[in-house]
């Protein structure tokens, strides 16, 4: 079961929780968004060569 499906069961379990599991979400959201950000551009724009015209 991902964070998703267990906020949604927490959800309909206690729905006064509704906040909670949304503030839980938004975090998640978050951080897998700076993980992609960091994989796809900051890691691939750091291939840069040092050495080329050194003499």
């Amino acid at each position: 079961m991902n964070l998703h499906e267990q906020c949604l069961l927490r959800y309909l379990q206690n729905p006064d929780e509704l906040a909670y599991a949304t503030e839980i979400l938004k975090l998640n959201n978050f951080i897998l968004e700076k993980q992609f950000l960091v994989k796809n551009f900051v890691a691939k724009s750091s291939h840069i060569n040092y050495t080329e015209n050194v003499k």
